[in-house]
């Protein structure tokens, strides 16, 4: 199975029908999956062009260059603009309804004081019938910018680094405020990141700028000649909230919120406590990373080798389908381990979990 795909035209419309013309089966089965997905979850189906269309207009009116390119792959696809825009808008539509999907992912950030670049390595975790869905896409812009991000096939954008030095990693969070419309879509803002930010205070501001209706951190990394950087931004209704390196500049993230007041409204652990689990399971073990034998490994293989950590099951760091389970598709699992390497703004995707690097 082919992952990847390198744009060859700049302009955001054209690029979105280059795209929509080479992937339109794929991008159709990811409506599909998305289709079942919020009629599971709501009980009845769902006619996505209502939300589809509250979603095409708060991106039109944030990000108009990625409105187009949406409307692009629409085009280039075949398929209605508000089916495209609403699997861009996947997270707000789910937090909609009820119950609220479970959350998913876990993020690390390595940074060291001896002017290398930070590690940045992120499981994404989803369901496993959408194991097929995505891709690594690399986006050449007209000006000599570079964007790769690791996306679902017609979503603009996820987890990513550009040539400027700045990464993004990417967890869902659930806030009782969720849920009140269709605001910028999460996925929207990390693409746009990627796509606009010159340094880690461009990535910042830009974020704060994005009125959101769902809750999601995104972890903005930022390498150059004078060192590195790393702080995430819990987005949610009301915020966003600032998580910092810890003194030894490890900075982790999984599901759950870490700052107050936001911390007061969330969701998640009481539904879904496995984040804290493997946020414990993290900081304990990243602790340790300079320790004994695990010192003479690079940086980034002791992060990968802590993360590939099957304790919790389904809920675990490296979660895997219950071979048991009647419906295996709707299962959770890590569907693509990512590394980042914003020295150069490269990104590698294994396909599955840590454990099978």
């Amino acid at each position: 199975m082919k992952r990847t795909f390198t744009s060859s035209v700049a302009g955001p419309r054209a690029r979105g029908r280059e795209f929509g013309l080479a992937h339109a089966a794929e991008i159709g089965r990811t409506i599909a999956s998305y289709r079942a997905l919020f009629a599971r979850t709501a009980g009845h189906d769902l006619d996505l062009d209502g939300p589809g269309a509250e979603a095409l207009a708060a991106i039109r009116g944030w990000a108009p260059d990625l409105a187009e390119e949406i409307e692009g792959i629409a085009e280039g696809a075949g398929l209605p603009v508000e089916q495209v825009a609403a699997i861009n808008a996947r997270t707000e539509i789910l937090a909609t309804l009820t119950p609220a999907a479970k959350g998913e992912c876990s993020a690390v950030v390595l940074l060291a004081d001896d002017g290398s670049a930070p590690v940045a390595v992120q499981t994404w975790d989803w369901y496993s019938g959408m194991a097929p869905n995505w891709l690594v896409w690399t986006i050449p812009h007209g000006d000599g910018r570079v964007t790769r991000t690791v996306t679902e096939y017609g979503v603009v954008g996820k987890i990513g680094a550009n040539g400027a030095g700045i990464g993004v990693l990417f967890t869902i969070l659930h806030h009782e405020r969720d849920g009140r419309g269709i605001g910028v879509p999460v996925h929207v803002v990390a693409r746009r990141v990627l796509d606009d930010a010159a340094d880690i205070n461009d990535a910042l501001t830009m974020i704060a700028s994005a009125a959101v209706s769902a809750s999601t951190s995104l972890t903005v990394v930022a390498s150059s000649d004078d060192g590195s950087a790393a702080i995430t931004a819990e987005l949610h209704p009301g915020g966003p909230a600032w998580v910092r390196p810890d003194a030894d500049g490890v900075l982790i993230h999984t599901n759950h919120f870490l700052t107050q007041p936001a911390a007061l409204g969330d969701t998640e652990p009481r539904a879904f406590p496995d984040t804290l689990v493997r946020y414990d399971i993290l900081q304990r073990g990243l602790r340790r990373r300079t320790a004994g034998p695990a010192a003479a490994k690079p940086a980034t293989e002791q992060a990968l080798a802590v993360m590939a950590n099957h304790l919790g099951g389904g809920g675990a760091v490296c979660c895997h389908p219950d071979p048991r389970a009647s419906d295996r598709d709707a299962e959770y699992a890590t569907l693509a381990t990512v590394v980042l390497d914003t020295a150069t703004g490269g990104v590698t995707a294994i396909p599955g979990g840590p454990c099978t690097r």
